[in-house]
């Protein structure tokens, strides 16, 4: 007697199947590589299904001052003059004088500006993984694994702040938390911004796959299935 694929044997062969580690393990592998793939391509699940394009990092519009005078004139907002004390060593000791310094205001920009956070460092794309476990009969539940942080940019959240937002990669090297990034060499507006009232990052949802990959994958199990179960 020929048995359909909706039958009680074919249900009991595709349970058994599913009870195979290396089985729940093809079908883990599958839904992070689509995973690592949003973040490859800066796309993730949108509220329908479809695919959507993940937000960058906001352009942070900041201003500084410094002694250094650019070489693209037009990049000058203004100027002021200051009274430093410059300190010359001699073969006869130190010797200090006051001079007048003129500071020139520039336009700072954040060196990751534009980029995805989730793909920048590399390090969530190294250390995103998945299981797969039995859930009884033909279910099988899904275990995303990786650093915490992920399923923060996959929510979104806000953050009470003060917030340490680094702008140049000295800004992000040299600062240690708790410190006063002044007494670390660091200028405000060109190595760092503070964000005094915390932080609002949008939802990045990059972990689920899409309707359109639910379905590839869904074939993909389907072909392997089929092998499993000798084409019933």
């Amino acid at each position: 007697m020929a048995h359909g694929p909706g039958d009680e044997p074919t249900r009991r062969a595709i349970a058994k199947a599913l009870r195979s580690k290396e089985v729940r393990d093809g079908i883990a592998a599958a839904v992070a590589r689509y995973a690592k793939a949003h973040i490859a391509k800066g796309e993730g699940r949108g509220p329908s299904g479809q695919a959507v394009a993940l937000k960058p990092l906001k352009d942070l519009e900041t201003e500084f001052w410094t002694l250094r005078k650019p070489k693209d004139a037009s990049a000058i907002l203004g100027t002021r003059q200051r009274t430093v004390q410059k300190v010359t060593k001699t073969k006869k000791g130190t010797k200090v004088r006051t001079v007048e310094v003129t500071e020139y205001r520039l336009k700072g920009t954040s060196y990751r500006a534009g980029g995805q956070p989730l793909r920048d460092t590399g390090n969530l794309v190294r250390n995103l993984g998945a299981r797969a476990e039995y859930a009884g009969e033909t279910k099988v539940e899904i275990i995303l694994t990786g650093p915490l942080y992920a399923i923060y940019h996959e929510l979104g959240f806000d953050t009470d702040g003060p917030n340490y937002i680094p702008m140049s990669r000295k800004g992000k090297r040299e600062h240690a938390t708790g410190n006063n990034p002044n007494s670390e060499g660091l200028t405000e507006g060109k190595d760092y911004v503070m964000a005094w009232n915390g932080v609002e990052v949008p939802a990045r949802p990059f972990l689920v796959p899409t309707t359109k990959e639910w379905s590839d994958i869904g074939r993909t199990i389907r072909l392997g299935l089929k092998k499993i179960l000798k084409g019933r």
